[in-house]
């Protein structure tokens, strides 16, 4: 899947004015900000956060391109599917629209899950977070696949939950997610993903046993940026 150029999609100037607003929060947040923090922050943002995502085209750019990489790999349009950081759905609406009828959504902010419900996007809401010290209330090897779009950073869904998430799937399963492009930057982006260093996480992980094998895709992520999906499937 090649890299799509994005930059000559406009949001407007209500689209730039809530992308401000709303970057401008989570980078008061930063990194290293606590898991009640940004729940709060999304809470109280869930409608300006939903008003941006649909000006900038997320389902159509970021969400298609991500579902599509999903359907490569999990044919199954019965397959247990949690969307974990679901936020206001635009992923589990993607999901639907590509077929897939068994989707769940995971999601710690409640204003958001209860946008997601107005528009009954998913069959179970979970009001949980993924952290590294703390399970959820998911049973073990439930789902066949976890879609993780936008969330996959540090001060939200950090490398470290790999465990717990890897627990919840089904052993073959698969866990996708994406980073936007600008996380990768050695200067200012996301350590976990500065100079390499997911690779010699994801390469432990294969090395022992726990994935048969992961891969990356560059693809669209929302109007003026890309991203790269990766895809895991376990052993």
């Amino acid at each position: 899947m090649a890299a799509v150029a994005t930059s000559d999609v406009k949001i407007g100037a209500r689209g730039a004015e809530l992308e401000n607003k709303v970057r401008a929060g989570l980078a008061k947040i930063g990194f290293h900000g606590t898991s009640e923090q940004l729940v709060k922050f999304y809470n109280e943002n869930a409608e300006d956060y939903n008003e941006m995502g649909a000006l900038a085209n997320y389902q159509k750019l970021g969400c298609h391109a991500f579902i599509a990489a999903l359907s490569e790999l999990v044919p199954n349009k019965e397959a247990r599917i949690l969307d974990v950081a679901a936020g206001t759905g635009f992923a589990g609406k993607e999901l639907r629209r590509f077929g897939y009828s068994n989707v769940d959504a995971l999601e710690p902010a409640e204003k958001m899950v209860d946008l997601a419900k107005s528009e009954n996007i998913y069959g179970n809401y979970i009001i949980d977070t993924v952290t590294p010290d703390e399970k959820t209330d998911i049973e073990d090897e439930t789902y066949d696949a976890l879609c993780i779009m936008g969330a996959v950073l540090k001060g939200h869904i950090t490398l470290e939950c790999l465990p717990e998430l890897m627990r919840i799937t089904k052993k073959g399963g698969v866990i996708i997610f994406n980073v936007a492009e600008k996380y990768f930057d050695s200067d200012h982006g996301d350590p976990q993903f500065q100079n390499g260093n997911h690779v010699t996480v994801f390469q432990n992980y294969v090395e022992n046993g726990d994935w048969l094998k992961w891969d990356e895709l560059e693809a669209p992520y929302r109007y003026s940026e890309n991203c790269t999906i990766f895809r895991i499937i376990l052993a």
